[in-house]
């Protein structure tokens, strides 16, 4: 295998197989929005436990505007203390769903059905809290753009079938799919490798970053999160702690962000 890039005769074949045993397609489609927490709770996850979390989720909330104002940790809490990345990914959902109401003022997507399908991607690429695999599902299966959705999850089980080597990002594996993979087939590949890895987990797991809630730390306006900060990186509030202390032994008490008036 070439350490610099993909083994394309290896992910070829498994694409091939793949689209080959896709499945008969019956999925309900779902609303943009409920394809969203769905997604959330589905990446890096086995079926099973994911209809068993959406389903507590969504009966502990009256509503999507509910949802969205109830903290992560209560999140988390619900979907309980062995669910994969439970804090991580509920923070993320936080995050995405107040950004949603930012923009729309209301819990809809149905303002991406007007848009081209260039600029469905870029709207929930920007949405603060995003994950990868939740913005291409949701343009996949909702919007019927060409997008490859890659999870953690997938990008080991393509790593452990030598199609990747062990240091290739998941943006660049999704990039090389969406690159290999007609349009017309897109759908059946997703289909079909989510249901071949869902009984399968990696021995190891990254380390999740650590991403604050809207509740906690309020995202600034337009952000975004495609780098989510390090979980080994310094809390925002510690940062500033050392400076506004040498302002107060300086008699310059009112100088709470450490610069000097």
């Amino acid at each position: 295998m070439n350490n610099s890039g993909p083994n394309m005769d290896a992910l070829n074949k498994q694409i091939k197989r793949l689209i080959k045993a896709a499945p008969v397609s019956n999925l309900e489609k779902q609303a943009p929005l409920a394809r969203l927490v769905r997604a959330f709770l589905e990446f890096d996850c086995d079926s099973n436990r994911l209809l068993a979390a959406e389903a507590r989720i969504m009966n502990s909330v009256v509503d999507f505007n509910e949802l969205r104002v109830t903290p992560a940790i209560e999140l988390a809490a619900t979907l309980g203390v062995r669910y994969p990345f439970a804090e991580s990914r509920c923070a993320m959902l936080h995050r995405t769903l107040q950004s949603i109401f930012d923009r729309e003022h209301q819990m809809s997507l149905d303002s991406l059905h007007d848009m081209k399908k260039s600029e469905i991607r870029k709207y929930l690429q920007t949405l603060a809290g995003m994950n990868p695999y939740v913005e291409a599902v949701v343009a996949l299966e909702c919007f019927h753009v060409a997008a490859a959705p890659v999870d953690t999850k997938l990008q080991l089980w393509l790593v452990n079938k030598d199609c990747f080597p062990a240091e290739t990002s998941l943006p660049d594996i999704q990039h090389t799919l969406e690159q290999n993979i007609l349009a017309a087939d897109m759908l059946k590949f997703h289909r079909a490798v989510r249901r071949e890895i869902d009984d399968w987990s990696p021995k190891t797991w990254p380390k999740p970053a650590k991403i604050p809630s809207p509740m906690l730390a309020p995202p600034a306006v337009n952000a975004s999160t495609t780098t989510p900060p390090d979980k080994s990186a310094p809390e925002p509030a510690l940062a500033t702690a050392a400076p506004a202390k040498t302002a107060k032994s300086s008699g310059k008490t009112k100088n709470v962000s450490g610069k000097n008036k």
